[in-house]
């Protein structure tokens, strides 16, 4: 009889498709398709003080409440009056899990993003993204 193993996951989880995410980007940006920018809250280390565990936040800056995973920098080429120009174009990603959703700070960022002009998605999978950046 064979045994079966269980598989505790079976979708890809954040931090995955973030990796698959920013592993894209970064083959576009060294093709000199676009630009990018990932935003990294502060990130908790910890270490021994006088013979206890002291977790530090690494903070240079405060951290942006509710910014994006990512800011994409690219060129669009926009039809206006039947003259093709070249605008630059702004897309704020944020990457969610197949449930994840986005926190009411998040959801405030990408309004102000938006009114700004600039585009705003949440990305659930690369194939999101590369149908954004299209």
């Amino acid at each position: 009889r064979m045994k079966t193993r269980n598989l505790t996951r079976l979708d890809s989880t954040e931090a995955d498709t973030l990796k698959t995410i920013c592993d894209y980007l970064d083959l576009l940006q060294n093709q000199g398709k676009l630009l990018y920018v990932r935003h990294q809250p502060p990130m908790m280390t910890s270490k021994m003080v006088k013979g206890k565990v002291k977790v530090i936040f690494k903070k240079p800056r405060e951290s942006q409440l509710g910014a994006p995973d990512l800011i994409v920098f690219s060129r669009a080429y926009v039809d206006i009056d039947g003259i093709m120009c070249n605008l630059p174009d702004v897309l704020c990603i944020e990457v969610k899990s197949l449930t994840g959703k986005l926190s009411p700070a998040q959801e405030k960022w990408a309004e102000k993003a938006v009114a700004q002009g600039m585009r705003y998605i949440t990305a659930r999978s690369l194939e999101e993204v590369v149908k954004a950046l299209r």
